[in-house]
Formats: structure tokens, sequence, C-alpha cells
């Protein structure tokens, strides 16, 4: 579940030379004040200067090029230990001032039918960016976007994988992180269970927080429109929606009306008629399933997967071992859930 990661090393070891790290980057270019440069280790930014060496990239595209797969924790440690092990210098020791935790999810419907449902927790502010759905309270950032249109955008995507993608993302800063552990944590953490497992909880009780928003008549599918007719229809139900048409037609419109004549009463007839139609039209094609069960049932089952059955499982004996206490209510949940299921 990791992805972005920012790493900075300031506890330099003894001979340190940035210009010797540099030169085991794929060298992009070097500092006008002749202190530091820039280069590239596995496609991701590396910057070595005279006070500190930082890496920031995804780890998982440093393997496959891009991020529709996750990397196991014995694989973080594979390449934190390369990346240390190319540059000359103890990354693993570097301070996380950064740490994204994301999943794909396949979905049946687009993408952004689910983030149409989705909204802000308390103390969050709530983004919708180029069809991306933001909420950040300034030390985590939750994300919820299309990952297929993304890695069509930076022509990351593999031949596999077109299906509608809906990514989740929860970032956490150098304080967010602070404050959940209540220090800084350094890199080689990053594949402890303890650390892991803590982030995995962070990561579903956020989702968990979000306000669910209900189906509305905005849950249209196109397929839904056999003719201009049935869009005309479409619009009454969303007007519908947020005034009683039907009461304000004949008792504001009609009953409020300056210099009245005879034909308005065949006119008022006909628009209630139209209105009836479109309504009894909208119960039939705008009844569509609640897409946020769908999502939580999603999510649910990847937790259970990746808390049962991944290679970075962890039973209850374990659980209590490692973080030394009762076990997690949120792990429970999951665990309940799951049983509930089969």
């Amino acid at each position: 579940m990791y992805d972005k990661i920012k790493l900075m090393l300031y506890d330099l070891p003894t001979g340190y030379d940035w210009q010797t790290v540099l030169q085991r980057t794929v060298v992009k270019d070097y500092f006008a004040n002749g202190t530091g440069g820039k280069g590239y280790w596995l496609g991701r930014r590396v910057i070595a200067t005279e006070t500190y060496v930082s890496f920031e990239g995804s780890l998982p595209k440093c393997l496959w090029g891009h991020n529709l797969k996750t990397l196991s924790l014995q694989q973080v440690k594979w390449l934190i230990m390369k990346l240390s092990k190319d540059l000359g210098v103890p990354m693993y020791k570097a301070v996380v001032e950064s740490a994204e935790f994301a999943h794909n999810f396949s979905m049946t419907e687009p993408p952004i039918m689910y983030m149409q449902k989705l909204d802000a927790m308390k103390a969050f502010r709530p983004n919708g960016w180029s069809g991306t759905k933001y909420m950040d309270n300034g030390e985590v950032r939750c994300k919820f976007y299309d990952k297929i249109q993304e890695t069509k955008k930076k022509r990351e995507l593999p031949k596999y994988g077109r299906e509608n993608l809906l990514r989740y993302e929860v970032t956490f800063s150098t304080k967010g992180l602070s404050r959940l552990f209540g220090r800084d944590i350094v890199a080689e953490e990053l594949w402890s269970k303890q650390v892991f497992w803590t982030l995995v909880a962070e990561w579903f009780g956020y989702y968990e927080d979000m306000v669910k928003l209900p189906n509305d008549c905005w849950d249209a599918d196109y397929r839904i429109f056999e003719s201009a007719k049935d869009f005309a229809k479409w619009c009454i139900c969303i007007a519908n929606a947020d005034q009683n048409l039907s009461y304000y037609v004949k008792h504001v419109l009609f009953k409020l009306q300056a210099n009245p004549q005879p034909s308005d009463r065949v006119l008022h007839g006909q628009i209630q008629k139209k209105i009836q139609e479109a309504l009894e039209w909208g119960k039939k094609h705008l009844t569509l399933p609640n897409l946020t069960l769908e999502l939580t049932g999603k999510i649910e089952q990847y937790l259970a997967w990746l808390l049962e059955q991944s290679a970075d499982r962890m039973g209850i004996a374990e659980e209590r071992r490692i973080f030394n206490t009762a076990v997690n209510p949120l792990l429970i949940q999951i665990r309940l859930g799951n049983h509930q299921r089969e």
C-alpha cells in the first residue's frame, strides 16, 4: 500500500561526499551555487547536497513503472536497502517526511460516480479539482480519483487493467506522522508491521469518518435516455428533488399569475401531466444500486485479505504482541465484516 514517499537523510556518514553520491545516479543537473545536485535512481528523484541526501518518488514505479500494483513489506525493504546500497549512504536511516498510502479498486461504475457520494469529515477541507476528490487538514490528505485516466495522462498505463479503477490515497505529512507515532519515523520502520498496520487502520478510519451522501437524481446512467424526451423527464426529476414542482406550479405559478385566462387551466393540466409522467419515469429509471455500499464492501474485502491472507497478514496473537495492547477495534471490525460475508 506504500506508494510515493519522501526521505531526508541528515545524519551523514563519515567521509560523505555529495558528488560521489550524485555520480551513483543518472545525473540531471548541478546547483548553480555548487553545493549539490539532482539525479534519478530507478526513475525517481534524488538530491545530494553538502548537508543532506533526499529521495522522493513512488516505490511501485521503481519496480514496474506504474503503481497499479502494490508492494509487500519485503519488497519495500528490498527497495530501500537497494537505494542505500546504490547511493552508498544509509537511506534506511532517513527521516520519512511524507508517506502515501493507497490502493486501486476495480468498480462496476465510473469512478466519478463514487466520488460524488463522499464528503469531507470534520476538520477537513474538501476540494474537487479536475475530477479529483480531495480532503485535507494540513497534516493528512485523503484523495480519490480515476486511476486509469491519470495513468493515461502520464502514459504509464500497462497493457492490462483498463477497467473502472478508483484510487483511494491517504498522504501523511511529517506533522501527520509525528502526531500519529509521537515522533519522527525513519525509513527502516516502514516495513515494520507496527508502523504498517497503524497506517492501515488510519487509512481505513479516515474512509469510515467520511460523510456518505445518499443516492439522488444525479446518479444517472446515459443508457437510460432512449430519446431527448427522456432527458427532459430527467431534468424535471432533478428540479423536483429540490422543489415540489406540482405544488409550486399549482399554488404559485398558476394561482398567483397576473391577468389569468380560461386557457391557462388547460396549459396547467398539461404541465401537471408532464410532471407526473416524468416522476413515474424516474421511479423506473433512477433506482440505482447504492454505490457507497459497493465501495465500502470493496475496501473491507481488500483489508480482510490483507489482514488474513496476504504476505503481510497479522493474526490476533501477533497483533497483541506487536502493539502490546488490546486488539485495534478497526481491525476487529475488518475481521468481523469478513466473517459475516462468509
